[in-house]
């Protein structure tokens, strides 16, 4: 029994010595369309919906409109395999309703 209390004190005193993992600081303002054309599919969708939330919540309006999400996004798709070194924001402002 008193092995398996040392064992324990032991484990966490190593894990509390562990470096925690580093906070991550992204311009979403500095994304180009060549970037985000590069991502994988599932960050992608994560920008995606981030910017929806962001432009959503600076018109204050807290509907979340899939359709009209959707069709935003295939015209930001299409803006962006044309104008690669465009910034992601200028791409939506350019191409969306």
């Amino acid at each position: 029994m008193r092995w398996n209390v040392f064992f324990v004190a032991a484990t966490l005193l190593v894990a509390a010595s562990l470096p925690s993992a580093a906070q991550i600081s992204l311009d979403m303002n500095k994304i180009t369309c060549g970037n985000w054309l590069g991502y994988s599919a599932e960050d992608r969708e994560f920008v995606r919906f981030w910017m929806s939330g962001y432009y959503n919540a600076a018109a204050s309006n807290n509907v979340l409109d899939y359709d009209r999400l959707q069709k935003n996004s295939a015209k930001v798709t299409a803006y962006c395999k044309n104008h690669k070194s465009d910034t992601l924001p200028t791409a939506i402002k350019k191409s969306t309703s």
